[in-house]
């Protein structure tokens, strides 16, 4: 089978006799695979189904057709597509085709799953127990979000780069790949946006921390708790979760939406600062707007 690529990834297309005979030879053969498809012509589709015993009528029912005697899924997409797997339900092998946004939307879904369970925990109120179970989970979560959300940064940053199409060396260092990260979003006019006073500045907290921790920090080495002057601890106050699941969520869009629209992403729309302080109401709110967003125009961050 010949696979082509594109933005959406790898597929296969279906689009002559010899490529549907191929197909069901795979079937005849009890091959296993999980592949993207394309049909050219909806007769293929048809006359696929039809090969391997499964009535198209029933298909355009649910446009899925799971058997788990034959760890058969069978499944088409709004886009165009059509997946097929003979292992039964399994994922698609990557999001998408570049490594360094993979690893971020990765990183992503383990730190959103770990604030979930740490939303969750703190809502329940026997978590303020010292003899529950909610409070002794917690001395386990706040390690594993630390150590994650500093992953996650990493990932971030060298994904937005990857997307940029700047080069960065080999480092975990936080405080170089950020100042790269910086650097590259004033050269490339992606400052005064959305990506800069949403994503970029709240993380800088989190690099601007690690910055304080002493005993020369590597952290490349966090999962294995190198550092025993590090005690740094997540304070579980429902709101200031909520912000980090915010914070993670925006980047996690953005990334996405620069991969898929690049440029014309509305996270990196220029102006923001201004667009902020002619939509206040008042003149309170324009000061308050001015004082907290001021630096968006500048070509270097006040500390």
């Amino acid at each position: 089978m010949n696979f082509i690529s594109d933005k959406d990834g790898k597929y296969v297309l279906i689009s002559k006799q010899s490529d549907l005979d191929e197909l069901i030879d795979l079937f005849a053969k009890r091959e296993l695979f999980a592949y993207q498809f394309r049909f050219s012509e909806r007769e293929h589709f048809i006359d696929f189904l039809k090969a391997i015993k499964i009535n198209y009528e029933d298909f355009t029912e649910k446009y899925f057709y799971v058997d788990h005697a034959r760890k058969l899924h069978i499944s088409e997409s709004e886009f165009g597509y059509v997946w097929i797997s003979t292992y039964g339900l399994v994922a698609k092998n990557k999001a998408t085709t570049n490594r360094a946004v993979n690893s971020c939307v990765n990183q992503y879904t383990v730190l959103k799953l770990l604030l979930e369970k740490a939303i969750a925990v703190v809502q329940n109120e026997k978590v303020y127990n010292v003899d529950s179970y909610g409070f002794d989970y917690l001395s386990r979560l706040s390690p594993a979000l630390f150590h994650n959300l500093i992953f996650y940064v990493e990932v971030f940053c060298k994904a937005y780069l990857s997307l940029t199409g700047v080069e960065v060396k080999y480092t975990h260092k936080l405080s170089l790949i950020y100042q790269k990260t910086e650097e590259t979003m004033i050269s490339k006019n992606h400052n005064n946006s959305m990506f800069q006073a949403l994503i970029l500045d709240p993380l800088y907290k989190l690099v601007a921390h690690i910055g304080t921790i002493p005993g020369n920090f590597k952290e490349q080495f966090i999962k294995y708790d190198d550092n025993p002057l590090d005690d740094t601890t997540i304070i579980f106050q429902l709101g200031d979760l909520i912000g980090m699941m915010n914070v993670i969520e925006i980047s996690n869009d953005f990334i996405n939406d620069y991969f898929y629209l690049g440029t014309k992403t509305y996270f990196l729309e220029s102006g923001f600062y201004e667009k902020m302080v002619d939509r206040a109401e008042t003149e309170e709110k324009k000061k308050e707007i001015r004082e907290m967003y001021s630096h968006l125009n500048e070509n270097n961050r006040k500390s």
